[in-house]
């Protein structure tokens, strides 16, 4: 059910970032000359790693400076301590995602789909996104509910009602195919239900730790509940193409929906692959 994505640690220019670099977390320095911007995402790129390989336990300060070859004095020039290292891991994580779904979202992507391609290719999208990313999100998710003086939950919230925001814009020129009294409504429920449900699965089941219901099942199951909460006419969906995010691949500008293949540049793979995954 779950994989690992992997933040691109090739730095960026000098003065530019994912994040508004004006307001960084409390407890965070930036740097702005190149080669302390290396030895920043080299840490930033250990701490991802060691989450994913051995969860929130793993990324200590020991471990980070260890994998990143980064000295203490150059940790603590530029973070205060672990927490936060990973709040502000934590908001590139949540900045990158919202970018990321806004790109594939955008309406000129789905012209010619109908509110059935669209549920359906967004509750695929948002399972795999989910098992792509799970080491991170469960990561984040237990930072978050500790650490309250960084706001992180509300970084959680603003994704999925940014998410909700892309999908109204794509579903309300439908709204004559609904039978939902306030579909906008509807719809910003229905995602965050999503959104809801998946994030409880990334908590309570992960690794080896089976919940009842396989990837692409789920899928399906999450787009009809959608489509019905709506009252469309078309609620019910046929079984979802599954496909697969390679390790280290994140949902970003290069992954673009397509409502015939799933996904362009991402290889579908079969029921049986999957669940040998």
């Amino acid at each position: 059910m779950e994989g690992s994505s992997r933040i691109e640690d090739t730095p960026r220019e000098e003065g530019t970032s994912r994040l508004d670099e004006k307001a960084p977390p409390p407890g965070v320095r930036l740097p702005r000359q190149r080669r302390s911007r290396i030895s920043f995402e080299r840490m930033i790129a250990a701490a991802h790693d060691l989450i994913a390989e051995s969860g929130l336990e793993g990324a200590t300060v020991q471990g980070i400076l260890k994998r990143s070859g980064v000295g203490s004095g150059t940790f603590y020039a530029r973070f205060d301590g672990r927490d936060a290292l990973l709040a502000y891991l934590a908001i590139r994580f949540w900045s990158d995602a919202e970018e990321g779904w806004s790109a594939v979202l955008t309406p000129s992507r789905w012209t010619a789909a109908g509110p059935k391609e669209i549920v359906g290719q967004f509750t695929r999208m948002a399972v795999v996104w989910t098992w792509a990313h799970g080491a991170l999100l469960r990561a984040f998710l237990v930072h978050a509910m500790t650490h309250a003086e960084y706001d992180l939950l509300d970084r959680t919230a603003e994704l999925d009602n940014s998410v909700a925001d892309h999908l109204t814009r794509l579903l309300l020129p439908r709204a004559e195919q609904f039978t939902h009294d306030d579909p906008e409504q509807a719809i910003r429920l229905a995602t965050l239900q999503v959104f809801a449900t998946l994030r409880s699965r990334t908590i309570f089941a992960w690794g080896d730790r089976p919940d009842g219901i396989e990837d692409q099942q789920l899928a399906g199951e999450l787009a009809s509940i959608f489509l019905r909460y709506l009252g469309s006419d078309s609620a019910l969906v046929p079984a979802p193409l599954t496909v697969h995010v390679p390790r280290h691949q994140s949902l970003h500008h290069d992954l673009v929906p397509d409502v015939v293949t799933g996904w362009s540049h991402v290889k579908p793979v079969t029921d049986k692959e999957l669940g040998n995954r």
